[in-house]
């Protein structure tokens, strides 16, 4: 069994879609699903072995783990191993049990996992990846299990499984991702987050223009923002004025940009796109760094907006062009720019031959 998905781009609304926030008020985020040089970079093979144990290999580690009790499974989150998203779905699955004979019960189900996963993208790079790529677990084992979980379960079980994992956050960076192309995804106050996903209801020939504009570069700067929520949630909650006020611009600013970008008023959508990139280094000053500034301000001349994706101070920086000829000429300035298209499909699994 193989699910694959695409990684997404936050335009407008990220932060937005975080506990407590969203709670209290709701969320509203644009993102796009996109591939990247016409695949999809985030993917996880699962398969039956008939040895009665859980095997588990990551792209980004040279090692195979094997399980074949449930204590080593159950064993707390370590953050740094990218064996605990696997660990974590099979608890949060209910594969693996607290006091059950993990042998047995494999034998029982047809024999023990294997699972393997992979990454195409350098850490850091603020497109989500690691919620999407519990998504490919957890539809996979459900896929696996004969189990069908739609969509927006599926987002819902993502965000479960990271309370399990402590990483916390919220709800896009998965919808993203599950979700295909360019959409606005929005949910209303109260402690459960329902989400209502609406495509950009733009013509094919406003999304081709887009599509000639946007540039998507890797600035080559990992950064991983390990306490960042953390501080921002403590903001929040402490009712600082300029993170209150901050999140409730940036949720505003993603349904003007789905506005303008169905209308085709590009350079209206570049001015937001850069005042959301000043209210995230109000929300977080270290969002950018002397490299980034140095950086946006080698491509201005070539561009109406830009944010780094995600939470920033790394990973990649969206760009979007005043026009075709400019981003031509951007993409000759920066050198090697990735091949970045909106996705059509979003997270899908199939059937592998044996």
């Amino acid at each position: 069994m193989s699910a694959e998905a695409p990684p997404r781009i936050d335009l407008g609304g990220g932060w937005s879609d975080t506990p407590p926030f969203c709670l209290d008020w709701g969320g509203t985020v644009l993102n796009i699903a996109v591939e990247l040089n016409g695949a999809c970079p985030i993917r996880t093979v699962m398969r039956r072995i008939a040895e009665p144990e859980i095997r588990c290999s990551a792209r980004e580690s040279a090692e195979t783990v094997v399980y074949s009790t449930a204590e080593q499974v159950l064993a707390p989150a370590d953050l740094g191993s990218p064996f605990t998203i696997p660990r974590m779905a099979l608890v949060l699955a209910g594969v693996v049990k607290p006091g059950q004979e993990l042998r047995r019960v494999l034998r029982s189900r047809g024999g023990g996992l294997e699972i393997s996963t992979s990454v195409d993208l350098p850490m850091g790079s603020g497109l989500g990846t690691s919620s999407i790529l519990s998504a490919t677990v957890l539809r996979a084992l459900a896929a696996m299990g004969g189990v069908t979980i739609g969509d927006a379960a599926l987002t819902d079980e993502v965000s479960r499984l990271e309370q399990t994992m402590t990483t916390g956050g919220g709800w896009q960076d998965q919808a993203g991702g599950i979700f295909p192309g360019a959409k606005i995804v929005t949910s209303g106050p109260g402690l459960r987050q329902r989400l209502r996903v609406e495509p950009i209801r733009w013509s094919p020939e406003r999304e081709r223009e887009f599509s000639q504009r946007l540039v998507l570069y890797n600035t080559g700067i990992q950064r991983m923002a390990k306490n960042l929520l953390r501080q921002v949630v403590a903001s929040y909650l402490a009712r600082e004025t300029e993170t209150v006020q901050a999140l409730h611009g940036i949720k505003t600013l993603a349904t003007e940009m789905a506005f303008a970008m169905r209308d085709g008023e590009w350079g209206y959508l570049g001015d937001l796109l850069d005042r959301h990139w000043r209210l995230n280094q109000i929300l977080d000053p270290h969002t950018t760094n002397a490299p980034i500034d140095n950086l946006l301000a080698r491509v201005r001349p070539f561009v109406c907006g830009a944010k780094l994706a995600g939470a920033g101070g790394g990973g990649y920086l969206i760009l979007l062009a005043r026009g075709p000829d400019e981003a031509a000429a951007l993409r000759q300035e920066l050198g090697e720019v990735e091949s970045a298209a909106i996705a059509q499909q979003g997270l899908r699994v199939r059937a592998r031959r044996r």
